[in-house]
């Protein structure tokens, strides 16, 4: 006997602080230090079909988009300890998703720093709900299309990895990386079995080759060896040479 299941993607979305489950709906990231103000915005989302997970500060922030790499990023300005500049700074590290900064903060310099500093897009509270959707539903349409359709897969290791979803699927088994754990990744992949340098690497992630950069290399190689190797600490996926750099040792299928 059949059984149908009924399809949730025209169901409202769910708040993941609540429970996980991995689907197709986009995920978004409410960061604000007043609770009231996250619950107002995961409700809009859940009804509009986005899966929600809320932070009230910059460092629960950093911690929940490593783990549910979201696909954009709703960030207020005005929070104690790490603000909402030095928030957007540090989630630049580690994620790509599009960032929309929520604020009271109306003032034209604020809005024009906020621009120059690489968000995506500005809106001022309060504002109307259907406006929200429309332009969350704008920045995560216009981030898909920039990315071109791309996949690879290696068959060695059961491995494949998509450049627009950014999902890798290893062993018959979905992961979702944090942004720039996933472009380390995508480094690796365009060379795999050969192996990359730091220097490349640093180039084709950020940009830019220095310290820092090469700090992130190591943390992020330690996020990926977490995620898909069977036994982090013997890697035999993710391996590095002799400090020069690293290589995916699997072979294109």
């Amino acid at each position: 006997m059949t059984i149908n299941f009924p399809s949730t993607k025209n169901l409202p979305g769910i708040d993941l602080d609540q429970i996980r489950l991995d689907d197709e709906r986009p995920r978004a990231l409410i960061v604000d230090d007043d609770p009231q103000s996250v619950f107002l915005l995961k409700s809009a989302l859940m009804m509009a079909g986005f899966d929600v997970v809320g932070a009230c500060g910059g460092e629960e922030a950093l911690q929940k988009c490593a783990r549910l790499n979201p696909d954009v990023i709703l960030l207020d300005l005005m929070m104690p300890g790490m603000d909402g500049w030095e928030t957007r700074k540090n989630l630049h590290e580690i994620s790509s998703a599009p960032v929309m900064i929520v604020s009271a903060l109306d003032h034209k310099d604020t809005i024009v720093r906020g621009f120059e500093m690489g968000v995506e897009d500005y809106l001022v509270k309060p504002f109307h709900t259907a406006e929200l959707v429309a332009r969350v539903n704008r920045l995560i349409t216009r981030n898909r299309q920039q990315q071109p359709t791309r996949s690879y897969l290696f068959s060695k290791i059961e491995m494949r990895l998509d450049l627009n979803t950014c999902e890798v699927k290893i062993r018959g088994k979905t992961i979702y990386l944090p942004g720039k754990a996933f472009e380390v990744l995508a480094v690796l992949a365009k060379s795999a079995p050969g192996m990359v340098t730091n220097q490349d690497i640093a180039v084709g992630v950020w940009g830019a080759d220095n310290t820092r950069t090469q700090n992130r290399i190591k943390h992020l190689i330690f996020i990926l060896r977490q995620n898909l190797e069977e036994k982090p600490s013997e890697p035999v996926l993710i391996l590095n040479r002799g400090g020069m750099g690293y290589r995916l040792a699997s072979e294109g299928g």
